[in-house]
């Protein structure tokens, strides 16, 4: 695992840790483990880089992580909860404060399919080392979220079949075909992903029509990614006035406002 550089040429480190000059240096970071090593990399390093543009949060240095080498194919939650655990371990590498760091693991709900016993064990060892972001079935669920008209026109008329999410064509999963077909590129194999990191706020605006509680993902279409990092921003922005203008900018109404 490595948090790598951008292909900008730019260390996502130049955007997010802030001089005595240009503002308020993070006291914390947040570490990122996605479960894809292509499409949740690619999305949250861009969404990364352009709130750290924002100089959001203010507190908080958000590091998403590559999986590299072996880890690369190790997608199961429990693989992501030992990746975890190695950052939290190994401070010299990764830097990880305890008492200041947290770590958040995004992963997809599909693989425990009418399984709610084991899905509720497995998210219960979470606890303590890392936050979730579930997505059920999958990722590709909240990348469509970034369209206006995602939930009238793909999501909910959809929705038995975004919830089977059964193979199309003997190869690809219903809603990562939806996905591709509808934003007009491959979203597993496209960088294009990182793109769709622009319209942010759409995506949490159009994400709290769904469920968003992970214990109750089993069988209902469940995101909680944008709500989980809006709630980030919030915790490092640097006054509630401050986070509150990132709202504005961002086009979120505030629930908690």
């Amino acid at each position: 695992m490595r948090v790598r550089k951008n292909d900008t040429g730019h260390s996502l480190e130049t955007w997010s840790v802030r001089s005595a000059r240009g503002g308020r240096k993070p006291k914390s970071k947040c570490f990122f483990i996605g479960e894809g090593p292509n499409t949740e990399y690619w999305y949250l390093e861009s969404l990364a880089v352009r709130l750290a543009k924002m100089n959001a949060p203010e507190l908080i240095e958000l590091r998403p992580v590559e999986r590299t080498g072996n880890e690369r194919n190790q997608s199961a939650p429990k693989k992501l909860l030992e990746q975890a655990r190695l950052i939290r371990g190994n401070a010299e590498m990764f830097g990880f404060d305890p008492e200041t760091d947290r770590i958040v693991v995004f992963f997809d709900a599909d693989v425990y399919k009418g399984d709610s016993e084991r899905y509720a064990s497995d998210l219960g060892m979470f606890s303590g080392v890392a936050e979730v972001a579930v997505t059920n079935p999958s990722f590709e669920l909240y990348l469509l979220l970034h369209l206006d008209d995602a939930l009238g026109k793909y999501v909910l008329p959809n929705e038995e079949e975004i919830l089977g999410n059964g193979y199309v064509g003997g190869k690809r999963r219903y809603v990562e075909k939806l996905a591709s077909d509808v934003l007009g590129f491959n979203v597993k194999h496209n960088e294009k992903v990182g793109e769709l990191a622009r319209r942010f706020g759409v995506a949490v605006m159009n994400e709290r029509a769904l469920n968003q509680d992970p214990s109750q993902s089993i069988g209902r279409l469940t995101s909680n990614v944008g709500a989980r990092i809006m709630e980030i921003m919030r915790t490092g922005a640097s006054s509630e006035e401050s986070y509150l203008g990132l709202c504005r900018r961002l086009g979120v109404e505030d629930k908690l406002a």
